[in-house]
């Protein structure tokens, strides 16, 4: 057996209407020609919805999604989620309270997947070039509360600005970019800042870079 190697770990904070409401601890690990992510992310109060998420995720060499398990857990539920891909079809098995449902729907290459964590977004740009002004769109599953299944639809990322941002452990290079979904205006979607690794450095709620939505706060590449 190949021994997996951390290769970058990190916190984000989270924030609701500009008060800190809780983090999010991850890892990023390589071995045996895949990619692992696992993270733990806790929402308090003020948040209106505190709850504890754990999530776990495979990918191809190629940053490409194989399999996400997560574990969540809010108002004295608990929900057990594993997502899982086969070929080109995405399965999906989801149990909560005694109850259990699947799911199954297409896959096709260069789809992507949403999840509640930046980690995502850091998985779609990997596979990107985006000059300033410079856009893609594409197929995306969305996963998300409150049942943890996927939806599909057309996702949108738009370079908008390059610039300095300060990370946490000192300013780097980076660009800004917008994410909507289609047909949504793009009003409705958000923005955030990513390294030359593609990291996110920081979102925020909306378009308004004055209201912070998720600020990483450590970062550490192995």
């Amino acid at each position: 057996m190949i021994p997996s190697q951390v290769i970058a770990t990190g916190r984000y904070q989270q924030f609701f209407a500009g008060e800190p409401c809780g983090d999010e601890v991850w890892r990023l690990e390589t071995g045996a020609g895949e990619i692992v992510v696992a993270g733990e992310h806790t929402l308090v109060a003020p948040h209106p919805l505190p709850n504890v998420h754990r999530y776990r995720v495979a990918l191809s060499a190629e940053w490409r999604v194989k399999s996400l398990d997560v574990e969540w857990q809010v108002g004295g539920r608990e929900l057990v989620a594993n997502h899982a891909v086969e070929g080109t079809r995405w399965r999906a098995h989801i149990e909560s309270q005694g109850h259990a449902r699947s799911q199954e729907g297409d896959y096709p290459l260069g789809c992507e997947v949403e999840y509640p964590t930046h980690l995502f977004n850091t998985f779609m740009l990997s596979k990107r070039d985006f000059a300033l002004g410079g856009e893609h769109e594409f197929a995306v599953l969305r996963i998300g509360p409150p049942l943890m299944a996927v939806s599909p639809a057309q996702m949108l990322l738009r370079c908008v600005e390059h610039g300095t941002v300060e990370g946490p452990n000192g300013p780097v290079a980076a660009k800004r970019y917008v994410l909507s979904v289609p047909p949504a205006p793009e009003s409705e979607g958000y923005t955030f800042w990513a390294d030359e690794h593609d990291i996110v450095l920081a979102s925020f709620e909306g378009l308004d870079t004055t209201r912070p939505w998720m600020t990483l706060v450590e970062y550490q590449r192995l």
